[in-house]
C-alpha cells in the first residue's frame, strides 16, 4: 500500500513543481496558503533549525497542493470518468483485479456485444503480474423470467497453495501446484419473482494439476505421495440445480439471503470419480446504527458424498478454507477436506461514504466424517479490515487477521459474483 501512495505523492509533486507560482504569479491566487503566510508562521529565529529540518517535507506538501489544484483545474477526474463511460456505452468495461486472492495485481477487459433485443455475447480476459490467466466466453438469451446461458472458460493458475489434507495439516509442509482448467456448458434460469431465482446447469470440464511455477516452493508430491488428481488430467461432467433467495435491501438495512445447491460430478474417459456435492450459504444483516452500520452473519456448508465404486476426489476440487474470503487469520487455502463448515461475524461501520471499517471473527473446519466435528478441531481468528467501495461494490479489501498460527494481512483487488454452483470449478470467491 505504501508503494502506490509514494507514486501519487511524487506525481503530484512533479505536477506542482511544473506549475510553480514563481513562474506564473497569477497562479499564486490558487494556493490554499501562500508561501509568505507559511514563512510568517515559522518566522521566529528560534524555529530556524525546525525550518531547516522541515524543508523537504514542506517542498513535498507544497508540490502536492499545487498538483491537486492543477489536477482539478484541468478536470482530469471528470475526463477519465467521461472516457470510461464512453467505453461502457460501447460495451467495453475495464476490470481491475477479480482473479482471486494471491494472484497478483492485474486486470483485463470485459466486452458485451448486443446481438439482438434479447440476446448478447460476453467476452472477458484477465491477466495478473503472477501470470494468472482467465478467458471467458458466454452467449445469453433472456426474455421475461427466463434466461439461457451457454458459457465456457479457460484458466491458468500457476501458484496455488497446498499444505496437505485434513484439519491437522502442517504449515511447514507448504507446497504449490499449478492448475489448468477448461470447461463449457449450458445454464437455464427462471426468476418467477424479483427475489427468487432457480436454475439447472450442465458442464464438462478438463482439469490438470501440475508442479507449481514458483521455485521457492516444493511441488505437492515432495510431501504427499499418491495425492489424488496430481500429475494427471481429470475429465468429468457435472449436472446440478440451485435455488437462491435474495432478501437484501440497502447495505445498512435489515435483510438476508440464502443459497442452496446440489450437483453430481462423474468422471469421463479414464477418470474414475463419481460424487455428489451439496452447498448452502446463508447471510443475515442486522442494522445497529440506521444507515451507518450493520452486523453481518454468514454461514457456509459444503458436503461431498462419494458414490459406490468411485475413486477419491481430486484434491484441488475439495473444499478449502484460509484467506480473505474464509478464515482471514490463516494463510490462503490453508486447510483442505472432504466437507466444510464456516461461520463469520463482522460489524461493518461506514467511516466515509466509500469506506467501511470492519472488525470480524471467523471460525471454520474441514472434516471427512461427522465424528471429526469437534470443538478443538475448529480454527478461529479475529481481526480488523477496511472496504473501499464504489457504487458497483467493493474494489479493494484490506484485512488483518490474528489466529493460532500468527498474523495475516490480506489485500484483495476487485470483486466478482459467486458462481451459481461450485461444481468442478475452482477459483477465488469473495465475501459479499
Amino acid at each position: 500500500m505504501r508503494g502506490p501512495g509514494l507514486v501519487i505523492i511524487v506525481l503530484f509533486s512533479a505536477i506542482g513543481l511544473a506549475d510553480s507560482p514563481a513562474a506564473d504569479p497569477a497562479k499564486q491566487q490558487d494556493r490554499i496558503a501562500s508561501s509568505e503566510q507559511i514563512a510568517d508562521a515559522v518566522h521566529p529565529a528560534a524555529l530556524l533549525p525546525l525550518r531547516v529540518l522541515s524543508f523537504p517535507y514542506r517542498k513535498v506538501t507544497d508540490g502536492m497542493e499545487r498538483g491537486l489544484i492543477s489536477f482539478e483545474r484541468h478536470k482530469v477526474r471528470q475526463r477519465a470518468r467521461m472516457w470510461t463511460d464512453e467505453l461502457h456505452n460501447r460495451g467495453v468495461d475495464l476490470r481491475f483485479g477479480g482473479t482471486g486472492e494471491g494472484t497478483g495485481i492485474g486486470g483485463g477487459i470485459q466486452y458485451q456485444i448486443r446481438t439482438g433485443e434479447h440476446h448478447s455475447i460476453g467476452v472477458l480476459g484477465l491477466i495478473t503480474a503472477k501470470i494468472y490467466q482467465e478467458a471467458d466466453l458466454d452467449w445469453t438469451l433472456a426474455g421475461g423470467i427466463h434466461r439461457l446461458v451457454a458459457e465456457s472458460s479457460y484458466q491458468w493458475r500457476p501458484q496455488e497453495n497446498f499444505y496437505g489434507l485434513g484439519h491437522d495439516s502442517l504449515r511447514e509442509k507448504h507446497s504449490q501446484f499449478a492448475l489448468r482448467q477448461s470447461w463449457g456448458g449450458l445454464r437455464y434460469e427462471v426468476q418467477p419473482v424479483r427475489r427468487i431465482r432457480t436454475g439447472i446447469l450442465y458442464r464438462v470440464a478438463w482439469i490438470s494439476a501440475l508442479a507449481g511455477r514458483n521455485p521457492a516452493y516444493s511441488s505437492p508430491d515432495a510431501f504427499f505421495s499418491g495425492l489424488p488428481g496430481y500429475g494427471t488430467q481429470t475429465r468429468l461432467e457435472s449436472a446440478g440445480a440451485y435455488l437462491d433467495f435474495d432478501l437484501m435491501q440497502e447495505e445498512y438495512q435489515l435483510g438476508g439471503a440464502a443459497h442452496f445447491g446440489a450437483s453430481h460430478q462423474r468422471g469421463l474417459g479414464g477418470s474414475n470419480v463419481d460424487y455428489y456435492a451439496y452447498e448452502t450459504q446463508l447471510e443475515g444483516r442486522l442494522p445497529i446504527v440506521p444507515g451507518n452500520s450493520v452486523l453481518v452473519g454468514q454461514a457456509n456448508i459444503e458436503l461431498n458424498r462419494l458414490s459406490s465404486g468411485s475413486g477419491p476426489i481430486p484434491f484441488y476440487l475439495l473444499p478449502h478454507i484460509g484467506g480473505s474470503s474464509t478464515l482471514r487469520g490463516f494463510a490462503l487455502d490453508r486447510f483442505y477436506g472432504t466437507n466444510l463448515m464456516l461461520l463469520s461475524l463482522e460489524y461493518r461501520y461506514r467511516v466515509h461514504p466509500n469506506i467501511q471499517a470492519v472488525p470480524f471473527f471467523d471460525e471454520g473446519q474441514v472434516f471427512d466424517h461427522g465424528a471429526d466435528v469437534a470443538w478443538l478441531n475448529w480454527h478461529r481468528n479475529y481481526g480488523f479490515g477496511f472496504r473501499f467501495r464504489t457504487a458497483a461494490g467493493p474494489f479493494l479489501r484490506v484485512d488483518y487477521g490474528r489466529s493460532s498460527e500468527g498474523s495475516e494481512i490480506d489485500v484483495t483487488f476487485g470483486d466478482r459474483k459467486r458462481p451459481p454452483l461450485r461444481g468442478p470449478i475452482r477459483y477465488g470467491g469473495y465475501k459479499q
